[in-house]
């Protein structure tokens, strides 16, 4: 997953704590590393500290310039930043390297005539800082080394409530599975299709002998009480397609 923040004269990506917690709920649903989703983590609170410096310059800053604002600081080593030459691409460019903490190392290079900056190397975190003067994008990565402790301390309790979210929304989806995959038993000739979605189990239903699709959409919070009569109402409208083929499609009330 590839994941593009990317500043803008007119807008400045900000992320409230429900988005954060659920972001992070995610990329463990995607099957991403806790480390992973560490590095997403670390990005959002640092994209909500961008806004104040932004100065609208047609061009974003280079590394090298920014490097050169970083000299002298008093805030982050001298031996923990650095200018390299980034590999593996068609053209060299040059990378300015920043290790914020034992585990988190900041990565800005040019792409495109923008700034782009990224956590450990990580798609998911890529930034884009287009409308920052290289002495304001320096302040913004020395803010982010007095931050990163900031941020830390509030990580391992994101990372308990989404985990705890995303495992119950695993059962919900593995419970949902077991009441439809019973309740189909008595109509082996049906097909189905149960689609994970945000709050949501979506499950498509098409009927033999025509273009009869059915979609009963069961809700995390609600579908122990509201599945059941979905499911009836369903099997009623099997058979009565069964006794004349029926084209439309239609969504039992959920």
């Amino acid at each position: 997953m590839k994941a593009r923040h990317k500043t803008s004269h007119d807008i400045v990506m900000k992320y409230s704590n429900i988005q954060i917690n659920n972001n992070i709920r995610r990329v463990l649903e995607e099957g991403k590393s806790n480390d992973d989703a560490l590095d997403l983590f670390l990005m959002m609170n640092m994209m909500n500290d961008l806004g104040t410096e932004r100065s609208f310059v047609k061009k974003g800053p280079s590394p090298s310039d920014i490097h050169m604002n970083l000299i002298g600081n008093n805030v982050i080593d001298k031996d923990d930043f650095k200018l390299k030459m980034a590999s593996g691409k068609k053209f060299l460019t040059q990378r300015l390297v920043v290790k914020l903490s034992p585990n988190c190392t900041l990565y800005a290079e040019t792409n495109h005539s923008s700034l782009q900056v990224c956590i450990n190397e990580k798609n998911i975190t890529t930034m884009y800082l287009d409308p920052y003067r290289a002495e304001d994008a320096a302040m913004w990565i020395i803010r982010q080394k007095q931050n990163i402790d900031k941020y830390m301390e509030g990580w391992n309790d994101v990372l308990n409530k989404a985990c705890k979210k995303a495992k119950g929304n695993h059962m919900a989806l593995l419970a949902i599975r077991a009441i439809f995959t019973d309740a189909r038993e008595d109509y082996t000739d049906i097909k189905y299709e149960i689609i994970e979605q945000k709050r949501r189990a979506r499950i498509r239903v098409t009927l033999p002998k025509g273009r009869l699709g059915v979609f009963l959409d069961a809700w995390w919070g609600s579908y122990k009480e509201k599945l059941p009569s979905q499911i009836e109402s369903l099997k009623i409208l099997i058979e009565a397609h069964r006794k004349n083929i029926l084209t439309n499609f239609c969504s039992p009330k959920s």
